[in-house]
C-alpha cells in the first residue's frame, strides 16, 4: 500500500512519521515526486483542480481531520474516488473544552479582571447567573453534542439547531429555517459547529447575528467561510454583540492587518480548538486503504453531495 502526504512540509512531517511506522505502507511527501502510478491514497488538507488526475491508480483522498470542504471543492474528483474524513473521539472533547473555556472567560468577566490586575485595582463585580448564559449550538452532531454535554453541569441552558428534526436528552432542539429565529432569540452564547456546505457559507451574517440578544457572544469553531467577518465587526463595534471567539477564518492565517488581531472584544486563535492524533490519522488512512483494496467501502466515507 502507498500513501502520499500532500500537506505543507511544516505541518505534514508528523503525519509522514506516523504513517511511516505502519508496516507494509510506503509513504511519500509531495516533494519526493513519487511514481504517479504507485500512489493509491492521498492525505491532504486541500486538493486543487488537476491534482488527483496526476495519479491513475488513486483509490482515495483522506482529509487530515473531520472537515473535507477544501477537498470536495475540487471540481475534477472522479465519481469512483473515495473521499474520507478522520473521526477522532478525542476531538469532540477538545473542541468542547475550547468552547467552554472561551465562554467562561467572557461570562465570568476574566478580561475585565485582567485589566483591573494591570492597574492593581481590587474591585468585585456581580457574577452573571447561569440562566443568563443560554447556549445555542448550530449543528448538533457528534461535536455539537459533546459541547452540550460539557455545558450542562455548569448550569447553562443549552439549545441546539439542526437542518432536520432531532430529539436529544438535555438539549432543547430546534430544526429547519423556520425555527432558527426562535433559537437565536433565546441564545446568549452562539456556537457554530456546522460543516461548511453551500447552505452554511456566509450563514453568520448581519441579518442572522442581529437576531441574537444584545450583548451576545459568538464562538466559531466550524469554518471561517461561514462567518461574514465585516458583519461581525460592525455588530461588535455597534455594541449589539458583546464578544467573539474565533478559531477559524476565511483566510488562514488572517493577514497581519486583519482587524481580528487587535479588536478588544475578539479572542482569535490559530485553528487549535482540536486536532486529531497523528497516529489515529495514520491508522484510519491505512485501514480505509486496506478496505478499498479488498473491494469494501472505507469507514468515514464522505457523502460528496452533502459535503460531509
Amino acid at each position: 500500500m502507498s500513501v502520499l502526504v500532500a500537506v505543507s512540509p511544516l505541518d505534514g512531517e508528523p503525519y509522514f512519521d506516523a504513517l511511516s511506522r505502519i508496516p507494509g505502507l510506503t509513504v511519500w511527501r509531495e516533494g519526493d515526486d513519487p511514481p504517479p502510478g504507485r500512489v493509491e491514497a492521498v492525505l491532504a488538507w486541500r486538493v486543487k483542480d488537476g491534482f488527483v488526475g496526476r495519479f491513475p491508480n488513486l483509490r482515495m483522498v483522506s482529509a487530515i481531520g473531520a472537515g473535507v470542504d477544501k477537498i470536495v471543492a475540487a471540481t475534477d474528483l472522479p465519481p469512483s474516488l473515495a473521499v474520507t474524513r478522520i473521526v477522532d473521539p478525542n476531538q469532540g472533547v477538545e473542541i468542547a473544552q475550547y468552547v467552554v473555556a472561551q465562554a467562561l472567560r467572557v461570562t465570568r468577566d476574566l478580561p475585565l479582571y485582567a485589566q483591573q490586575q494591570s492597574r492593581a485595582e481590587w474591585r468585585r463585580h456581580p457574577v452573571r447567573p447561569a440562566a443568563a448564559c443560554r447556549v445555542g449550538i448550530l449543528g448538533i452532531g457528534q461535536v455539537g453534542q459533546a459541547i452540550a454535554r460539557a455545558f450542562r453541569p455548569l448550569g447553562y441552558p443549552v439549545a441546539g439547531w439542526s437542518r432536520s428534526v432531532r430529539t436529544i436528552d438535555g438539549i432543547e432542539c430546534f430544526a429547519g429555517e423556520a425555527q432558527l429565529p426562535a433559537m437565536l432569540a433565546r441564545t446568549d452564547i452562539l456556537v457554530c459547529a456546522l460543516p461548511l456546505t453551500p447552505a452554511t457559507r456566509g450563514l453568520l451574517n448581519r441579518a442572522m447575528l442581529s437576531r441574537l440578544p444584545r450583548g451576545a457572544m459568538v464562538i466559531n469553531i466550524g469554518r471561517g467561510e461561514q462567518l461574514v467577518e465585516d458583519d461581525l465587526r460592525a455588530l461588535l463595534d455597534e455594541g449589539h454583540l458583546g464578544a467573539a471567539a474565533l478559531d477559524v477564518f476565511e483566510r488562514e492565517p488572517p493577514g497581519p492587518d486583519n482587524w481580528v488581531w487587535r479588536h478588544p472584544k475578539v479572542a482569535a486563535t490559530p485553528h487549535i480548538a482540536a486536532q486529531a492524533s497523528y497516529d489515529e490519522v495514520a491508522r484510519q488512512v491505512a485501514d480505509s486503504l486496506e478496505r478499498l483494496r479488498r473491494g469494501e467501502r472505507p469507514r468515514h466515507e464522505v457523502d460528496r453531495g452533502a459535503g460531509y
